[in-house]
């Protein structure tokens, strides 16, 4: 988006360098920074902690009383307190909006067009994190936003075309972000803070129709109120569509992580769902290590861009950037989520602020490009592990009994016959131990399946609390184990079965097992032949 967009109209002086007391002081003072204000106190009404519209029965927000308590994350605050809380997020969702829409403004490589658009990320997490309670602080600010541009370029337009400007602008840039981040809030009620492939195709298309309906609306907008001819407005929905979306795809998980975790500071509770990049599978502190690499990120980009600079061929030396995208994508499999993020952000800024320096908007296009694949091929490199434990839980589940977490029959009868060829080829010992948890019928019968299952569980755990590496437990049948010991002959084996009975006589809640083990013969012997031996020692053993 541009920053004309922002305002409604397409005249007006060139850029000032500096934005001086002029552009932004005495917002108060004027009738349009009042109308700001006056929205934003106004709203509360509507949008405050203690209204009927926020106070709905959602999730971790449960509609108390029409002046009672507001039960946040199963506690329970004062409405005083929580109308307090809600200021302070406001207040520094106003300042961030705010110091993104300078940031857009200063950053120009051109009168009224920039790479990207920050403000569209910081509306966008908004409302995802805190949904229609963010509303009345974005109206405030594109109200304020509408002023602050009117004094940059110092148009000087009269206060009803200001007036109208902003309350277009307000009302088409909130709905139009809006229409797709509320309803992905509803669906992160019950979805979960892990970063998965589902949750990042979903930010990348709805952000992707957030910002083509923002230029739409605005571009409707500009044309309803007068600001910019009719002929004109088609020239301005492709920058505008993907300055938005450059700005958002690159620092909204950033924004959105910062408000997860100031709501979570004041005790204001948030979809589970929303926090898509607060939930990491490795740690998320930025050590020397992430440092350095995101260091290298910000050289080599930068040499890249310096160097397009001196050239004239600057097409041929940009397209070297997807070195950068390289390096980001080694930070992302090999660093912290924040990591990856904030690599995602210096990128984008450095790539803004060359655009600005090095005189490189001839560039911009495919600048933006670069700035969009990197993000989204990072979002969904950080999806990757998400899909890496759903593997390794359904090979859990295929390979391990859901109960004792010992192995399942087939797979300990695979693990076992490996066993047994590996011990015949070396001429080493094996042994093979049947277990047999005594009176499963009558633990189920007399104290229920619950005392049942937990006597199952202090056997299984018992076993292989004492187990080496390279030998496993397997439960065979509903009360019956099976423990494989390589390398190992029968008078280990027999200390083994000694140590495990005194372990379980120990328990507080002792329960009894029998047992019986056979060693691998000389001669060839299947699994079955010594499963069987086994089997028969522990029935001899029970009888």
């Amino acid at each position: 988006m541009t920053t004309r967009a922002a305002l409604g109209s397409l005249g007006g002086s060139a850029r000032q360098p500096v934005i001086g007391p002029r552009g932004v002081g005495m917002l108060t003072g004027c009738p349009i920074g009042s109308l700001g204000i006056a929205v934003m106190v106004r709203s509360y009404a509507l949008f405050g902690p203690e209204s009927p519209v926020i106070l709905r029965k959602l999730r971790g927000e449960p509609y108390i009383g029409g002046t009672g308590n507001t039960r946040i994350h199963g506690g329970r605050l004062s409405a005083r307190r929580s109308a307090a809380s809600l200021a302070v997020v406001h207040g520094v969702l106003l300042l961030l909006w705010l110091a993104a829409f300078l940031v857009s403004s200063l950053l120009e490589y051109a009168p009224h067009a920039s790479l990207w658009f920050p403000p569209a990320a910081v509306t966008f997490s908004a409302l995802l994190v805190l949904g229609a309670r963010a509303l009345p602080v974005l109206w405030t600010a594109c109200l304020l936003a509408t002023l602050i541009t009117d004094r940059i370029y110092g148009q000087g337009l009269s206060l009803p075309a200001l007036a109208m400007s902003g309350v277009v602008f307000a009302l088409t840039h909130t709905f139009a972000y809006g229409a797709i981040a509320l309803p992905l809030r509803r669906l992160a009620w019950e979805a979960s803070p892990m970063t998965t492939l589902r949750k990042v195709t979903l930010v990348l298309v709805g952000g992707a129709v957030a910002a083509g309906l923002s230029s739409l609306l605005g571009g409707w907008g500009l044309a309803l109120t007068g600001m910019v001819p009719r002929d004109d407005v088609p020239g301005l929905l492709a920058p505008w569509w993907i300055g938005d979306y450059a700005g958002l795809i690159t620092l909204g998980p950033l924004v959105s992580v910062g408000l997860v975790h100031l709501c979570g500071q004041h005790g204001m509770g948030v979809p589970s769902g929303v926090k898509y990049f607060s939930k990491s599978h490795r740690t998320r502190a930025l050590g020397s290590r992430s440092v350095m690499k995101l260091a290298a990120l910000v050289l080599v980009s930068a040499g890249i861009l310096l160097g397009a600079a001196q050239f004239r061929e600057q097409e041929a030396i940009l397209f070297l950037l997807f070195i950068s995208i390289i390096l980001q994508l080694w930070i992302v499999h090999t660093e912290s989520e924040l990591c990856a993020l904030t690599g995602i952000a210096l990128f984008s800024a450095l790539i803004v602020v060359a655009t600005n320096l090095l005189q490189l908007g001839g560039e911009a296009l495919m600048l933006q490009f670069v700035l969009i694949s990197l993000a989204a091929n990072s979002y969904l490199g950080l999806a990757v592990p998400s899909l890496y434990n759903d593997n390794d839980r359904l090979r859990h589940l295929l390979t391990h009994d859901v109960l004792t977490h010992a192995l399942s029959r087939a797979f300990f009868e695979d693990r076992v016959r490996h066993g047994i060829d590996i011990a015949r080829q070396r001429e080493q010992p094996a042994v093979l131990i049947m277990i047999d948890l005594n009176g499963l019928k009558q633990i189920n019968d007399r104290r229920g399946h619950a005392a049942g299952d937990a006597a199952l569980t202090l056997l299984a755990k018992t076993c292989q609390r004492h187990l080496q590496a390279g030998e496993v437990l397997g439960r065979l049948s509903g009360d019956e184990f099976a423990i494989f010991l390589p390398e190992t002959s029968s008078p280990r084996a027999e200390a083994l079965i000694a140590t495990i009975k005194a372990d379980l006589a120990a328990n507080p809640d002792p329960v009894g097992a029998s047992f019986g083990l056979a060693e691998l013969a000389a001669r060839e012997e299947s699994y079955e032949q010594l499963l069987h031996r086994a089997d028969q020692a522990m029935y001899h053993y029970k009888r």
